[in-house]
């Protein structure tokens, strides 16, 4: 199964995204023909609607005080 991955250039540290098989861990540059290695990428979410709790959830305060007194 083919899967979009980051890699970057070894030698020129140039940054591509490509679609190969997953075991790949290794691709060829396309910018200077040299080997490339599959690299982890940041991924950034955002929870929105309703049941996320935020610092002013009364939820939140308390699991947090539980927190403390169990994680000294």
């Amino acid at each position: 199964m083919l899967r979009r991955y980051d890699f970057k250039c070894i030698k020129c540290t140039h940054i591509e995204e490509q679609w190969v098989d997953s075991s790949d861990l290794f691709a060829t540059c396309p910018e200077c023909g040299d080997t490339a290695q599959r690299i982890i990428s940041s991924v950034s979410s955002h929870f929105k609607g309703t049941g996320w709790p935020d610092a002013d959830d009364a939820w939140a305060k308390d699991h947090e005080r539980a927190a403390k007194r169990t994680h000294p």
